[in-house]
């Protein structure tokens, strides 16, 4: 919230990675969010305008994406399971836990806000039980020390990274083009389009 007050942007662009919902959608598929559910259902949706025009821009471009809603929750969802019931609940294609609370944020601030997410594990692939309770707070490193620690781990670890060159690749090519549809957006605010 510090950092919006005193840059003042019209927009940010959530970008990352996140856990797919969707069947369909394999690693490195990119989803743009049209809506963002919080884990109890509250919804939180970018500028109509801008979304709009990142789709026409990721269209344009032959990228990879599927425009849909994303929901954020506090713990991974770890395991094919979990991703299935989260898709029937929300109906969306991905799973984080981050872009609601920086969108709220965003909203707080007067600030409009558009997210971009690469699939990493896609809705069959469970997660190495030992980042099953992982909360956000660890280092990349610290996780990566305690997945080598554990032998029974190294083939799902083995999976998640083939799966995070995909996905890192993907952003790589789709976050330009949805940067630059931000940038380029007048906010007008869509009470002003109804």
């Amino acid at each position: 919230a510090e950092i919006l007050r005193e840059k003042k942007p019209t927009t940010v662009l959530i970008t990352g990675l996140c856990g797919g919902l969707d069947p369909s959608l394999g690693p490195g598929d990119l989803i743009l969010a049209r809506e963002v559910f919080q884990e109890d259902g509250v919804g939180l949706k970018p500028p109509e305008m801008t979304v709009t025009s990142a789709r026409r821009a990721l269209r344009k471009g032959k990228t990879r994406f599927v425009c849909s809603g994303l929901v954020t929750v506090e713990a991974p969802a770890a395991t094919p399971g979990t991703k299935l019931e989260l898709w029937n609940i929300h109906g969306a294609a991905g799973v984080d836990m981050e872009t609601a609370s920086f969108a709220r944020v965003a909203m707080e601030q007067g600030v409009d806000w558009i997210a971009l997410r690469a699939v990493i594990d896609p809705a069959a692939m469970s997660l190495p039980r030992t980042i099953h309770d992982w909360n956000g707070q660890e280092s990349d490193l610290a996780i990566a020390l305690r997945l080598a620690r554990q032998p029974h781990n190294w083939l799902a670890s083995g999976r998640l990274l083939i799966s995070l060159r995909s996905a890192l690749k993907s952003l790589r090519l789709g976050t330009p083009i949805v940067a630059r549809v931000a940038r380029d957006t007048v906010p007008l605010g869509d009470d002003l389009l109804a």
